[in-house]
């Protein structure tokens, strides 16, 4: 693991490197806590931004990465709110599946798309997206 701008977690940009496998979900997770909490965020939103990196990083080793690849995870402060970026090498765009009752799996970004004011994907110079999320402070 690897962390920039690790001397200040209230930094306006945070981000943490990690190897894809089970256990980094819960170190991405703890550390966007941490920044929301450091921001002074509520609770309730400090929670939302946990749920929200998870689907994300969950995302990303389901459907993107090799084991012991890099996935890169970034806050960030924005006009819109706070962001949430999930990097990997990947170039498969996701895929938002239709939410049913049935279903046990695939209804992460479903989820993301609800529970935030935005989401999306965009392309990382030389390979790899980027799939971010703004969440809403209201």
């Amino acid at each position: 693991m690897s962390r920039e701008n690790d001397q200040c977690v209230a930094a306006a940009v945070a981000e943490i490197v990690v190897e894809a496998c089970g256990e980094s979900i819960k170190e991405v997770r703890d550390f966007v806590a941490e920044w929301f909490s450091a921001h002074e965020y509520a609770s309730g939103l400090v929670y939302l931004a946990r749920t929200v990196v998870s689907e994300l990083v969950t995302n990303a080793l389901k459907h993107a990465c090799d084991p012991g690849d890099p996935i890169t995870a970034r806050v960030l402060l924005s006009d819109a709110g706070p962001v949430i970026e999930v990097e990997d090498g990947s170039d498969d765009q996701p895929v938002v599946q239709a939410l049913t009752l049935d279903e046990t799996t695939g209804r992460g970004l479903a989820m993301v798309e609800l529970m935030t004011l935005a989401w999306g994907v965009r392309p990382r110079g030389g390979g790899g997206k980027v799939v971010f999320a703004v969440l809403d402070v209201e």
